[in-house]
């Protein structure tokens, strides 16, 4: 399905059939959000889960959003991402990344749900972009429905929730990154 974006996207680096790196909005507090790989989105149109992003971030005092993903190929459906990972793809994203992270002290957020678990090597690549995320002192989010008065973010496999699955009223907290190398 196709949303409307309420703020055009100034932000598209990559291409409509294979890949994509980065998606987004201009600003000066932007919230910088990390999905597994792209989907259908791109800068003249949403899909459901950069519909949430737009929405969550407006409705939690960010001025813009950015889109990045922990790998670049488009896929409609995480399992049918390339069994092994193209390294040079993979550098071109970090390129990427690291030219917007660069800001230093921005906030990230977490939302790569369980397909993270789809490859292996998902979990090594998040691991060279929490390497730059570290070098510029950003910090993780994930965002979770209140139940109880406590945010429930993460998945029963300790996974950050993904956009798709939450609502406009989801709130947010401080998210450790960190437990998928410490295991």
């Amino acid at each position: 399905m196709k949303y409307k974006w309420e703020v055009a996207p100034d932000i598209y680096i990559g291409d409509d059939i294979c890949k994509r790196f980065v998606l987004g909005v201009s600003g000066n507090n932007p919230l910088i959000c990390f999905g597994v790989n792209p989907s259908t989105a791109n800068n003249e149109y949403a899909d459901k889960t950069l519909h949430m992003v737009e929405q969550i971030a407006k409705r939690n005092g960010f001025d813009s959003w950015i889109m990045f993903n922990v790998y670049p190929y488009r896929s409609t459906n995480p399992k049918c991402l390339p069994c092994t990972r193209n390294d040079d793809l993979h550098k071109e994203n970090l390129h990427y990344i690291e030219r917007y992270l660069k800001k230093t002290n921005l906030t990230i957020w977490a939302a790569w749900g369980n397909p993270i678990n789809e490859r292996d090597y998902l979990i090594n690549c998040l691991y060279d972009i929490y390497g730059i995320a570290s070098k510029y002192s950003c910090r993780f989010i994930a965002f979770g429905e209140e139940v109880n008065g406590k945010v429930i973010s993460t998945t029963k496999h300790n996974n950050p929730r993904h956009p798709s699955r939450l609502s406009f009223s989801a709130k947010s907290e401080s998210f450790d990154i960190t437990h998928y190398w410490t295991k």
